[in-house]
C-alpha cells in the first residue's frame, strides 16, 4: 500500500479529525489519505485501496468531473477488484456501498468509468505484487546471508585446533556448572569455603593436566592457577568428607569429561583412572568390611573366654 501511494505522491496520514462513522477519508486539496484508527485490519485494507483511488482518479484539478456517485462507484469498485485479486473478500461490505451508490442515478459516461477503474486497479495490483516481489527477495537474500554466516562459523570451528576446541568446550562445561549453582552461590560459599562444585572443578583439573597435558597447561596458565594449593585444597576436602562422597564427586567429574571432544589417548588415559579408582574404591570397601568382621569375631570370642572362667570359678566353689 504504501509503494501505491509513493507512486502517485500520495501521503498516508492520520485523521485532522473525528471520522465518526466513515472508515476513512481523502484529502483532495492536500493530496492525503487517511483511515479511521476503530477499523479492523480487513476495513483498513478495503478502505486505504479506496482512499487511493480517490486521491489518485479525484483531484483538485478534475474533482468537479464527476459526481459524488461517480466517484464512489470508482472508488469501491477498484478497491473491490484489487482485494478480490488477493484473495480479500470484501463482498459483504462492498456490493452494498455499489448498490447505494448506483442505484437510481444515472452515469454520463460509463465506459470511461469502467476504463478507468481496470487502469487503476491494475496499476495497484501490479505494484503491489512487485512489493511482495521485493519483499520475498530481501527475505531470500537475508536467508542466504545467514547461511553463508553459519558456514563460515561451521568452518571457522572446524578449522580450529583440536585443543582449542576442547579448550572452550571445558571452559563452556565450567560456566555451566557455575550457573547451575544457582543465585546463592556466593551465600554458600561463605558458610562453605570449600564446596563440593570447587573439588570437582580442582579434580578435573588435575586430570587435564594428565590426560591431555597441552589443553591442562593452557588452562592453568589463563586461570593462573597454583596447581600446589589445588592439591592442597583438595586433600583437605577429602580428609573432611566421607570415601563415598568423594568417590561420588570423581565419577561426576569423569562422567563429565567424557562428554569432551578427547584425544584417543586421552579416552585411554581416562578410563585407565576411572578403572583404577573403581578398583581402589571396592578393595576399601572389602578393607573395612573384612575389619569390621574380624573385629566383631574378636569380641565374641573374648566373651566366650570370660563365660568359660565363670562357670570354672562356680564349679570350684
Amino acid at each position: 500500500m504504501e509503494a501505491i501511494a509513493d507512486n502517485n505522491n500520495i501521503q498516508i496520514v492520520g485523521p485532522y479529525e473525528e471520522l465518526g462513522a466513515a472508515k476513512g477519508v481523502s484529502y483532495t486539496g492536500r493530496g492525503e489519505v487517511a483511515l479511521n484508527p476503530r477499523n479492523s485490519e480487513r476495513q483498513d485494507t478495503k478502505t486505504l485501496l479506496h482512499e487511493l483511488t480517490h486521491a489518485k482518479l479525484h483531484t483538485k484539478e478534475n474533482i468537479n468531473d464527476y459526481t459524488k456517485p461517480e466517484k464512489e462507484f470508482q472508488a469501491e469498485m477498484t478497491a473491490y477488484t484489487v482485494a478480490s485479486y488477493f484473495n480479500i473478500d470484501t463482498s459483504d461490505y462492498s456490493l452494498d456501498y455499489l448498490h447505494h451508490w448506483t442505484k437510481d442515478h444515472e452515469f454520463k459516461d460509463h465506459e470511461k468509468l469502467l476504463q478507468e477503474v481496470q487502469s487503476t486497479a491494475k496499476e495497484f495490483i501490479t505494484t503491489i505484487e512487485e512489493s511482495l516481489d521485493q519483499e520475498k527477495e530481501g527475505e531470500k537474500t537475508m536467508s542466504i546471508k545467514e547461511q553463508k554466516h553459519e558456514v563460515e562459523e561451521e568452518k571457522q570451528e572446524r578449522e580450529k585446533l583440536p585443543s582449542e576446541r576442547l579448550r572452550d568446550m571445558y571452559r563452556s562445561q565450567v560456566s555451566k556448572d557455575d550457573k547451575d549453582n544457582g543465585p546463592f552461590v556466593k551465600e554458600e560459599k561463605a558458610e562453605e569455603e570449600y564446596s563440593h562444585q570447587d573439588f570437582k572443578d580442582a579434580y578435573k583439573k588435575e586430570l587435564m593436566n594428565f590426560i591431555e597435558p597441552t589443553v591442562g597447561k593452557e588452562l592453568d596458565k589463563d586461570e593462573n592457577n597454583d596447581r600446589q594449593e589445588r592439591l592442597n585444597q583438595m586433600r583437605a576436602f577429602q580428609e573432611t568428607h566421607s570415601k563415598e562422597d568423594v568417590y561420588q564427586l570423581k565419577k561426576e567429574s569423569l562422567q563429565e569429561l567424557k562428554e569432551l571432544p578427547l584425544t584417543d589417548r586421552g579416552e585411554q588415559r581416562l578410563s585407565q583412572i576411572e578403572r583404577k579408582l573403581d578398583r581402589e574404591f571396592n578393595e576399601e570397601k572389602e578393607k573395612e568390611s573384612t575389619t569390621s568382621e574380624m573385629k566383631n569375631g574378636g569380641n565374641k570370642k573374648t566373651f566366650q573366654q570370660k563365660e568359660k572362667q565363670k562357670e570354672k570359678v562356680e564349679v570350684e566353689r
